[in-house]
């Protein structure tokens, strides 16, 4: 039987790793107020509104809502526009142009975001 050895690689190989191979970026955004308590998603009343605004605003190419009440939202964006430290920057700047009562109960000051190291697709 031939054998194959490779000596040039243009996709890179990780077991359990993010390893990207085009410029999108995977992130992980745990939404905390001001005081860093964790805001449950599903219940913070306006949060969904919110969060389509939050989403709209970095121009995401795909995000996803945790079902539970950690507070976490994994997107997908344009490295070129991005890190971390930026996506941070903007979300706990975010403020809704027309804050009202829908979405006063959410909080954005105190959030997170690291860059993902695995994603699962289910």
């Amino acid at each position: 039987m031939a054998s194959f050895t490779r000596t040039n690689s243009t996709t890179p190989f990780a077991v359990g790793a993010y390893v990207q191979t085009s410029n999108v970026g995977a992130y992980i955004i745990t939404v905390k107020n001001s005081d860093n308590n964790v805001q449950d998603l599903r219940t913070a009343t306006g949060s969904l509104e919110a969060i389509e605004m939050l989403v709209s605003n970095l121009n995401v190419l795909g995000y996803t809502i945790t079902d539970s009440a950690a507070g976490t939202i994994s997107i997908l964006v344009d490295n070129s526009q991005h890190n971390a430290t930026s996506i941070r920057d903007l979300v706990r700047n975010f403020v809704s142009a027309d804050r009202d009562d829908s979405t006063e109960n959410l909080g954005f000051g105190g959030s997170t975001v690291v860059a993902a190291t695995t994603i699962t697709v289910a």
